[in-house]
């Protein structure tokens, strides 16, 4: 990963490797200012963030996450806000939930062995992988109505104040990082959600945003969310 994947603050070191705890100690103080959890100076602008991350580090970043949240619930805000809930949600388990709601999962299961046969030469679509696109984007009770309504429901208790999602990874290519975020926009708006993503969330005036999963998919065009390490730590 580029250095200039990380501006405002450099976690790489001289020899080029990622520094993940530099990289969420800043992340860390980024949440941690009242700013960010009441989402002020966005000047309208959804409260949704992305927070990139080299892929082949993806166990190193889910100890990490662990770490973040734990300490979130622990740190109360210069402004006297208590310490924030954490609603996190990962997407694997939500699909599996997703499923498991509409009485389909077991189904799901049994057809899997039987349904993977080519439909393209592309080998992100075949029979299986159609199957599951469907169904969670589907017109109606789709996998974004399913997740809209569990933030509801907890941030009705108090437990949403900051809204983590992991997993994207996994549930490529029937959950596509700016698809999720689209039809999220405008639903979760009562708290900042933040996007843990595996690639590389690319922004620049002259080509725009782009999600790249893993560092090796094709980019996917997505504007509305700011990468998490653009946002300033006032001392």
């Amino acid at each position: 990963m580029q250095s200039s994947s990380f501006p405002g603050y450099d976690a790489l070191l001289s020899d080029g490797s990622y520094d993940a705890a530099k990289d969420f100690e800043h992340v860390f103080e980024v949440m941690s200012q009242p700013s960010f959890l009441h989402m002020t100076g966005l000047g309208g602008e959804q409260p949704f963030y992305i927070c990139d991350y080299p892929a082949e580090r993806e166990l190193e970043v889910r100890g990490c996450i662990d770490t973040l949240a734990a300490r979130l619930r622990t740190t109360k805000y210069a402004d006297g806000s208590p310490a924030p809930s954490i609603l996190r949600i990962d997407l694997f388990d939500s699909v599996c939930d997703f499923l498991r709601h509409r009485d389909v999962l077991e189904r799901v299961i049994d057809l899997e062995p039987r349904r993977h046969t080519p439909i393209s030469s592309d080998p992100m679509r075949d029979g299986f992988l159609e199957l599951l696109v469907n169904m969670v984007n589907a017109t109606r009770n789709n996998l974004y109505d399913f997740l809209a309504e569990h933030y509801d429901e907890a941030f009705g208790k108090g437990g949403a104040d900051i809204v983590f999602i992991t997993g994207i990874g996994a549930v490529y290519p029937y959950v596509r990082g700016h698809t999720l975020l689209n039809n999220l926009q405008g639903r979760i708006e009562g708290s900042p959600l933040v996007m843990f993503f595996p690639g590389t969330y690319a922004q620049s005036s002259a080509s725009g945003s782009s999600m790249r999963l893993y560092d090796r998919i094709e980019a996917e065009n997505y504007y509305r969310a700011k990468n998490i390490r653009d946002v300033s730590v006032i001392s």
